[in-house]
């Protein structure tokens, strides 16, 4: 029998747009903390509430659409920039001579990959998507999941996302990848599940790995988080994975394992 909070949860509209084993993972850690189902309640819903809006405010989802197809009618960097600046993660990385320097140097050891998997992926498989390149995202947030889509099929590109959570299980694609992607996702895991980067990392069916660490505080502040985790890899890799080469941009910090 299905917990009536959890139901209430599970179909109010405030949340809609996270993935529902989120939801269910979030109520089940409230109720193993809390006594009364109230506090237990009140609690998932403060968590639930700061995950919304996180990355994309519901404005900016509604803008996707018209950038889509504004991008579509011209290809331009330009209309490429406004589209990625929808979602903060990938407007950190802009501008788009950002990325565009960031990926060469990936690509430059990896190669061009013929497949990536795109993990906790935001709107970020529109821009790998733009160059061509064939991808699937996996995403907690429905409107970034939904976003992706609509960019692969009205513009017939190879792009498509999944919303899933990979603290609840990793998808199971049916296909080996060039390329994985964890972007800036290692230290969210860790702080809620420690150990499940190593298990990711572990099971990942791809040739290449590349995962990116924040090296700013959400102030902007420089504290030697760069430092702190190019030293810290070997921590989070499991056996048979090696980091072949770190770069750094102005806010991240990237390691590229094989």
């Amino acid at each position: 029998m299905i917990d009536a909070s959890l139901e209430k949860l599970l179909n109010s509209k405030n949340y809609a747009d996270i993935c529902p084993d989120t939801v269910r993972r979030v109520y089940a850690q409230c109720r193993a903390r809390y006594k009364k189902t109230a506090e237990a309640d009140k609690a998932a819903r403060r968590i639930l509430h700061g995950i919304c809006g996180a990355f994309m405010t519901r404005r900016e989802a509604q803008r996707l659409g018209e950038r889509i197809d504004a991008w579509g009618a011209g290809r331009t960097g330009e209309a490429l920039e406004a589209l990625l600046a929808c979602h903060a993660s990938t407007r950190e990385r802009l501008p788009l001579s950002r990325l565009e320097s960031a990926y060469g140097q990936i690509f430059s050891v990896t190669r061009r990959p013929g497949s990536v998997l795109d993990l906790a992926c935001g709107i970020n498989p529109i821009y790998l998507g733009a160059m061509g390149i064939p991808v699937t995202g996996v995403d907690i947030s429905q409107s970034a999941v939904d976003a992706v889509n609509a960019f692969g099929s009205r513009l017939d590109l190879p792009v498509n996302a999944i919303c899933s959570d990979i603290l609840c299980s990793l998808p199971r694609p049916s296909r080996h990848y060039d390329l994985a992607l964890m972007l800036k996702l290692v230290p969210l895991l860790e702080r809620q599940q420690p150990g499940r980067s190593l298990e990711i990392i572990r099971d990942l069916d791809a040739g290449w790995i590349v995962v990116s660490f924040p090296t700013r505080t959400l102030g902007g502040k420089n504290v030697g988080m760069a430092q702190h985790y190019s030293h810290s890899t070997a921590q989070w890799l499991p056996p048979g994975r090696t980091v072949v080469k770190h770069f750094e941009t102005e806010n991240e910090l990237f390691c590229i394992v094989r």
